[in-house]
């Protein structure tokens, strides 16, 4: 499966997820109504597993609406990229990373009861290696295909849409690393941290910050010239834009509102949808 990384406006991006498909739903109740909508692309900002044990219909949705909308995308948030390596979606055995790490610190069980029906065993020793094959051997294939294909990032005109945001703690350009997003790069050749930073000690070649490693990039994040960055990743009270960046995870999966941000050209100010208006 190929998503579209360039989009044309409008475009109607939409904060992180986590299995909240009734959310999405009552969401898509007002979208719907907007005028922008017939000819809307769709941008989903990542994280669409774990926290909740609607997983499987959210991603079915979101799949849904894509096909609906096309030309419309969704980038990689950190969860997607902790389930999608730690059950091996990719080519090659997964990561010993990622399969220790999304056992440890990420909110697995509502993703296993939503596929498998029943939340996961750690122990004993190699059990949670086969829970993870039976995760991925009860992912429908199409939802494989869709999750380890995600982009890093999707552009427009005026934006970037991804997860978390471009660092300033490394040493190239902004432009730079969006190429790297784009070519899905994150190596210390390509990208090599400042000496001293907190990405330089504690640097994973498994996990890029720009989809959650450094939550900093959030609020804080490199500028790009010409361009906006729409993120989601760490949950905000309300919509928060600047001229830099603009947030829109106010949900987290864990409480309403879910929001959109609507874009309607590369200079517009954006408008903002809740699921709870």
């Amino acid at each position: 499966m190929q998503l579209p990384t360039q989009v044309s406006y409008p475009v109607i991006a939409i904060g992180d997820l986590h299995g909240r498909v009734e959310w999405l739903d009552k969401l898509l109740v007002k979208l719907r109504r907007r005028p922008e909508w017939p000819n809307a692309k769709l941008v989903f900002l990542g994280d669409l597993v774990d926290r909740h044990s609607t997983v499987k219909e959210l991603v079915s949705r979101v799949v849904e609406l894509i096909a609906e909308k096309p030309g419309s995308t969704c980038v990689m948030g950190n969860h997607d990229l902790a389930l999608s390596n730690a059950v091996g979606l990719h080519d090659g055995p997964p990561p010993a990373y990622w399969v220790w790490r999304y056992g440890a610190a990420y909110d697995n069980r509502y993703t296993f009861l939503s596929y498998l029906g029943r939340t996961p065993d750690y122990m004993p020793q190699g059990k949670w290696e086969r829970e993870l094959a039976a995760l991925k051997e009860s992912m429908p294939v199409e939802h494989r295909a869709f999750l380890a294909s995600l982009p890093w990032v999707a552009e427009a005109e005026g934006h970037i849409f991804l997860h978390n945001g471009l660092s300033p703690e490394l040493d190239c350009a902004a432009t730079v690393q969006l190429e790297c997003l784009h070519r899905k790069v994150w190596d210390r050749a390509a990208v090599n941290p400042r000496f001293g930073t907190e990405t330089d000690r504690l640097f994973k070649p498994e996990y890029p910050v720009w989809l959650g490693a450094d939550k900093k990039l959030s609020a804080h994040p490199l500028p790009l010239p010409g361009k906006v960055q729409v993120s989601g990743h760490i949950m905000v009270d309300a919509p928060d834009a600047n001229a830099v960046r603009i947030r829109i995870d106010t949900s987290g999966g864990m409480r309403e509102p879910l929001t959109a941000c609507i874009l309607t050209g590369p200079r517009a100010e954006p408008v903002f949808v809740a699921s709870n208006d």
